[in-house]
């Protein structure tokens, strides 16, 4: 199943907090939320600036989720749809 979701279909993190100033790297992982459906972590491949604003694009990292175990699954957000960061760099935060 190969499911594309927009920006729309995410659910933004609550305003104001620790996270809105984090960085986000190559390689970390992200956890994200659809309006429907379980949470959704995502390793980030990419990121630009689209607009003036950085857009992400993630590969989905297949768990126990029917809906996250086809490969190769893709993503592209902006930072504030970001509920939680695993950084790859060791003392990132």
């Amino acid at each position: 199943m190969n499911t594309r979701f927009t920006t729309s279909d995410l659910i933004r993190r609550p305003a104001h907090t620790k996270l809105d100033n984090m960085p986000i790297h190559v390689g970390d992982i992200v956890y994200l939320r659809p309006a429907d459906g379980p949470e959704i972590r995502a390793t980030v491949i990419f990121n630009a600036p689209i607009d003036g604003t950085i857009t992400y694009t993630t590969e989905v990292v297949p768990c126990g989720a029917p809906a996250q175990k086809a490969p190769g699954q893709r993503i592209r957000f902006r930072h504030e749809h970001v509920h939680r960061i695993e950084p790859v760099r060791r003392g990132a935060r």
